[in-house]
């Protein structure tokens, strides 16, 4: 099996030097739009239970009962 292998370098900044190489509004941006994409998240989310739900409901019908001759 062939496995694509990734490694991850993350880099911390200060925020104050983190503000030196960004202007106010591309922070402000970039903050505007974090919180678009966790909206987005949500929203996938809200219809993966809501399909989910609605699936459960399909199959706990009520029962009738039959009288047999």
């Amino acid at each position: 099996m062939n496995e694509t292998r990734s490694k991850e370098i993350r880099i911390t900044i200060p925020e104050e030097l983190f503000s030196l190489f960004l202007p106010e509004d591309t922070r402000g941006h970039l903050i505007k739009a974090k919180i678009e994409f966790l909206r987005a998240l949500r929203s996938l989310i809200d219809a993966r239970i809501a399909a989910l739900e609605k699936k459960e409901t399909k199959t706990t019908r009520t029962r009738k009962k039959v009288p047999i001759k």
